[in-house]
């Protein structure tokens, strides 16, 4: 293994540890001592990745962003990927999210108003996909509507203001998937 993977390996463990930690007792447990002693690391180490913990949390988020685009383009993909099958990749995202990707979501949304930063690439994701959407073709305003749909969908749940149960997201699923058809 070289240096340059060790250390990518090394990072990507920091990210994941830190996740972890925000998922599972929020962002205000979070620390740059507790990180490095969850990870097996020394202080110093982790700060030669991360600066702060402000850093630390925007590797976070970007991870997470990252992840979830690249499993919603490798479904999209092996479908024909069109922005009808993203769109059913991201809808069968939403709907069957795990519980603790959901709770990291919830809790990184919470710590939003202490730590504005966190929202830039989450920002960019949006304005990249909307874009895309817009511009997907003739069917571009069914697309931005799924699209919409799904965010306020994930929003409900993130805020728990209600929890879909099985039979409300299997018709969520059909009402979505049949107006994704026209997409394809």
């Amino acid at each position: 293994m070289t240096n340059s993977s060790t250390r990518h390996s090394a990072k990507q463990r920091l990210i994941d540890v830190a996740a972890e930690i925000v998922s599972t007792q929020g962002v205000q447990a979070l620390t740059l001592e507790g990180v490095a002693a969850a990870a097996g690391v020394t202080k110093g180490g982790l700060i030669y990745h991360f600066k702060t913990k402000d850093d630390l949390l925007e590797a976070v988020v970007k991870a997470m962003l990252e992840d979830w685009g690249q499993r919603n383009r490798a479904k999209a993909i092996l479908a024909g990927n069109s922005s009808g099958d993203l769109l059913r990749a991201m809808i069968d995202d939403t709907l069957d999210m795990k519980p603790g990707e959901k709770q990291l979501m919830s809790n990184l949304l919470a710590a939003a108003s202490n730590y504005p930063h966190l929202l830039g690439p989450v920002r960019d994701l949006y304005d990249h996909l909307y874009s895309d959407f817009a511009n997907s073709g003739p069917h571009n305003g069914t697309a931005l509507v799924i699209a919409a749909a799904l965010d306020g969908i994930l929003m409900l749940q993130l805020l728990d203001f209600h929890r879909f149960n099985e039979h409300e997201r299997n018709a969520i699923r059909l009402a979505l998937y049949t107006l994704a058809k026209q997409l394809t």
